[in-house]
């Protein structure tokens, strides 16, 4: 299982440079483009160095996951804050923020890709990736819509994925078709905060 992996900071320090590289390599070639013989070669890391660490290239591959996994996990924790002490249009804002900067980047585009091809021989990577990820913004944000139910007609559920899919599904939809490029920090700002705006006109009195 994913989840079940050493933590990155337990892991000896060859074994993370071995790590490092894979990664990269996997997210430029694919699961499939990939080759133990052809990395090794490619890094100047031994073959010997890479199944030191591990058995066969699938337990490469979930490693990598796991490695990907963590950092995502690690970028979203910004959403996890007291909504108590926040205005709801700051929160969204910077909800919205956080989410176009992380899921709209080059690199968590690569790994969502990655993950895609294999979900079907590995359903886990697939599921832990929604936990950590997709279900993880959801729940904070219902967290938030409940605080504000008294301001609304609609259900803390269904405001989570409303303000998601406003927020996320033209940005992603474009990324993922190669229409646009990653998103500069101004960019994000502004359309972040229009989105908010519009959001809020929407679905609150």
């Amino acid at each position: 299982m994913v989840a079940e992996k050493i933590p990155v900071n337990r892991q000896p320090k060859k074994q993370l440079e071995v790590l490092a590289v894979a990664s990269d390599y996997f997210l430029r070639h694919g699961y499939k483009g990939t080759s133990i013989n052809a990395m090794a070669r490619d890094s100047g890391i031994s073959k010997e160095s890479i199944y030191r660490y591990f058995s066969s290239k699938k337990e490469l591959f979930e490693a990598v996951i796991a490695r990907e996994l963590a950092t995502y996990r690690k970028n979203l924790q910004f959403l996890d804050f007291e909504t108590e002490s926040i205005a709801l249009d700051a929160a969204l804002k910077r909800t919205a923020e956080t989410l176009l900067g992380v899921v709209t980047n080059d690199r968590t585009l690569s790994l969502r890709r990655l993950i895609f091809q294999q979900v079907k021989q590995s359903p886990d990577i697939g599921q832990y990736y929604y936990e950590i990820g997709p279900k993880a913004a959801y729940e904070n944000l219902e967290k938030m819509f409940a605080a504000h139910q008294a301001e609304t007609e609609f259900r803390p559920e269904e405001l989570a994925h409303y303000f998601v899919a406003m927020v996320l599904h033209r940005a992603t939809l474009q990324r993922d078709c190669g229409v646009t490029k990653p998103m500069a920090k101004a960019q994000i700002r502004t359309q972040a905060a229009r989105t908010t705006d519009d959001f809020l006109k929407a679905f609150f009195r």
